[in-house]
């Protein structure tokens, strides 16, 4: 007869380590846990948007251009700030869309009263304006927590400043297919994210772009936040993000250093010194983005391309993703739906890596998309 010692041993030996788990192939690390954020790719490729800043550097302005399409719909987006925005803020809007993607919301239609408080806050005029809100309410000691700091004061403080920063950039949208018949605005703004508080917490709500993405789980980026927040430096942070929404988790792609410098710090080296000092910082942080389990990074012979692989995602146990609360703030916002009994399907043997890398233009390579996945927060 076995001990109370000796059975809770045995039961901690099957125990499995989700950590660890395999791919179909018995060779490849696969992802098993879902903690992961939706993310509007442009706010990841859009170059400077978002940089590895030294603390206590000079505020400097941000003026930046970009063409996506969200929806089908091509557009150009101007984003206008006071500073540029760091690593940090880059993790609090990550956070911030996981949020959305989990469900943690209260919905708001254009005829909620509410609806025309948080439109003026978020400045949304012209185009998207009168579109229906998503808004997070979340406690800053959670925000920090959700993106791997403490629950202290100190912290909290930093992630309201991150939130000050990202409530002053502006984007500006128009839209590029002029002809289109049914489309009477062209053109409209808004702040990149606006928050209102209280005595105990504060009510979020990003532009409609990151809305759009993170609510309906189509055509996003997703970001490993359990890797994200376990990376001990911002330019490993930053490049992670960017490799997150490129590479792929089949192919074996290649990518420059000299493009990954501009990727990562949003510019390219004002001097040679410059230019020496980043591509060592930038080859530490691709080794600390390799370090995590299912990454495989690899400099060519020359050492002047970096060839990189995802992790595979293996699928986590289903459960319906909790509709947006609709309302007022407080409230009975109803009940989530109880959680599937069955995982999801996950092919025997996933497909084969290339034989060679391949050089791709910027299109995200996505987890595949279900309604069935289980977020972590």
């Amino acid at each position: 007869m076995k001990t109370s010692n000796q059975a809770k041993t045995s039961r901690a030996q099957k125990r499995p380590n989700p950590q660890r788990r395999q791919s179909g192939d018995g060779q490849r690390y696969a992802v098993d846990y879902m903690d992961h954020a939706p993310v509007w790719p442009a706010s990841i490729f859009c170059q400077g948007l978002f940089k590895p800043t030294q603390n206590g550097a000079p505020a400097v302005e941000l003026k930046l251009s970009y063409e996506a399409s969200v929806g089908g719909v091509p557009m150009a987006y101007t984003f206008l700030s006071p500073q540029a925005l760091n690593v940090v803020d880059q993790a609090v809007y990550f956070h911030l869309a996981q949020c959305i993607g989990a469900g943690n919301t209260v919905r708001l239609e254009s005829d909620n009263p509410q609806h025309a408080v948080y439109r003026q806050a978020l400045g949304a005029t012209g185009y998207l304006a009168d579109q229906q809100l998503f808004v997070i309410p979340i406690k800053l000691s959670d925000l920090a927590h959700g993106i791997g700091l403490t629950r202290t004061g100190t912290n909290a403080k930093s992630v309201a400043a991150s939130l000050d920063r990202l409530s002053q950039m502006t984007i500006h949208r128009r839209r590029l297919d002029r002809t289109s018949p049914r489309c009477e605005e062209t053109e409209g703004r808004s702040q990149f994210l606006a928050y209102l508080c209280d005595d105990r917490q504060v009510f979020v709500v990003l532009h409609f772009e990151a809305v759009w993405s993170a609510y309906r789980r189509k055509g996003v980026a997703w970001i490993n936040m359990r890797e994200h927040r376990s990376l001990p430096s911002k330019p490993s942070k930053r490049l992670h993000a960017w490799l997150s929404a490129w590479a792929s988790p089949v192919q074996k792609k290649l990518v420059g250093l000299d493009q990954l410098l501009v990727n990562v710090w949003g510019d390219h080296p004002s001097s040679s010194d410059v230019h020496k000092d980043r591509k060592r910082t930038l080859q530490k942080a691709i080794k600390e983005v390799a370090h995590l389990d299912g990454w495989e990074c690899s400099l060519t012979h020359d050492g002047r391309q970096l060839m990189v692989r995802k992790p595979i995602f293996a699928g986590t146990l289903a459960q319906t993703i909790p509709a947006a609360r609709t309302g007022e703030f407080g409230g009975d916002a109803g009940t989530p739906t109880d959680a599937a009994n069955t995982p999801t399907k996950v092919a025997a043997t996933p497909t084969g890596a290339a034989e060679t890398a391949t050089v791709d233009s910027l299109e995200p390579a996505e987890i595949k998309d279900s309604d069935e996945l289980t977020f972590a927060l």
